[in-house]
């Protein structure tokens, strides 16, 4: 997972043109193509909507096949189709109807739904319009009425143009037509491990918009490794990797609970009990609670001499944030270690440090398994991407 050295930033349309060519044949009778063109060097991504006609509001994704092939669905009564090109990465902007959250990803799927990375809402891609896309597919809807309404002699033709060309390679920003549409970076990217697609999100932690799989895990590895790291090359030390070990791990579970509060409607007590939640105290109600109340178990697979050394290691890390490394009753009494009395300061090992960050992973893991039975992925890019890079063997289809 990386983050962007710069929040915020704007990436500009693919560019190109959207063309309607319209003919006047010897009869008077008048013809229109609509068609695209475009001759940027950069990556270029062509999906098309359905829209009702004249209000510009689009009504379905559109399934496009290949020359000669007809757009699945069938184009409804009242509307017409309109293309739309990707950002000059080759990827989406995209924006939630239900909390308005806006991100980045690689697809704008016809055969699945996507998935809202803030709060989890699925449903059909073209609801993650923004507002510019929007005002663009009424602007190509108006263009086209425009066409069909010019006034030709017979035998001639003519063409309208959206040049969304010009408008990228304008310097003059600020003159900008509103339906010109452009992508914006946010603070996280990643590439689903699930699904392999790329995502773009504010914050750190999210769901894949493509499968609907969280990214906490991978977010949470990839920390973990950075302090394998450190300690191996003594950038870290032992109980500094403790602590932020512990750290990131708490702020992981605590975000999956959170989004457990948000999607699942519960009694106004247990939402308060669940406020509450920390996880950095193994002997504190979480554990407990989120195990009854969800059918949550992070212990799920965890032995009792591993249980007792994470209880430990948990009391060690509050040691290392409160109280400097040094040991107070507290520790004493619950950490059930015996090598330390109360005013030694704890001289922390390797050894420890490697085995918490091997063992906190299990516990996360656990809680990512059952938040995703309770919310499970999108099958097809799960699927898809299983196939495509050989972890799953294509099924076989046959009289088709």
């Amino acid at each position: 997972m990386k983050a962007y050295s710069e929040d915020f930033t704007e990436i500009a349309h693919c560019g190109g043109q959207a063309t309607f060519a319209v003919r006047c044949d010897e009869n008077g009778a008048l013809s229109i193509a609509a068609g695209f063109r475009g001759s940027s060097p950069g990556p270029m991504v062509m999906i098309a909507i359905y829209a009702a006609v004249p209000q510009g509001f689009p009504v379905s994704d559109v399934r496009m096949g290949g020359i000669g092939q007809a757009f699945e669905p069938a184009c409804p009564a009242g509307c017409m189709a309109v293309f739309l090109g990707s950002d000059s990465h080759g990827k989406w902007g995209h924006q939630c109807p239900r909390c308005s959250g806006y991100y980045r990803n690689g697809t704008h799927p016809a055969i699945y739904p996507l998935t809202c990375p803030y709060c989890g809402l699925r449903t059909q891609a073209f609801h993650f319009l923004t507002e510019a896309h929007v005002r663009y597919i009424k602007h190509y809807i108006a263009t086209y009425y425009e066409a069909i309404e010019a006034d030709l002699e017979p035998g001639t033709e003519t063409e309208f143009v959206i040049d969304m060309d010009a408008i990228a390679r304008s310097e003059d920003t600020g003159n900008r037509p509103d339906f010109y549409y452009v992508s914006e970076t946010q603070q996280t990217r990643f590439e689903c491990v699930k699904c392999g697609e790329f995502n773009d999100i504010r914050g750190l932690f999210g769901y894949c918009a493509s499968c609907g799989y969280r990214n906490n895990m991978a977010s949470l590895n990839d920390s973990f490794q950075k302090l394998r790291s450190g300690l191996k090359d003594k950038s870290i030390s032992p109980d500094a990797v403790v602590s932020r070990a512990v750290s990131a791990f708490d702020a992981s579970c605590r975000d999956v609970i959170n989004q457990l509060k948000k999607r699942i409607p519960m009694k106004p007590s247990r939402m308060k009990r669940l406020d509450r939640l920390i996880f950095h105290d193994i002997e504190s109600a979480t554990f407990n609670e989120v195990k009854s109340a969800f059918e949550v178990d992070l212990l799920r697979g965890i032995d009792g001499p591993t249980t007792d050394f994470l209880k430990m290691m948990l009391e060690r890390r509050h040691v290392y944030e409160h109280n400097g490394g040094v040991a107070d009753e507290r520790y004493v009494e619950r950490s059930g270690d015996d090598a330390w009395r109360a005013g030694d300061l704890i001289r922390e090992t390797e050894v420890n440090a490697h085995k918490l960050l091997n063992t906190l992973p299990i516990l996360a893991q656990n809680l990512h398994d059952d938040f995703h039975e309770i919310f499970p992925l999108t099958e097809w890019p799960v699927e898809y991407f299983e196939e495509r890079t050989g972890k799953r063997k294509p099924k076989m289809t046959f009289g088709r």
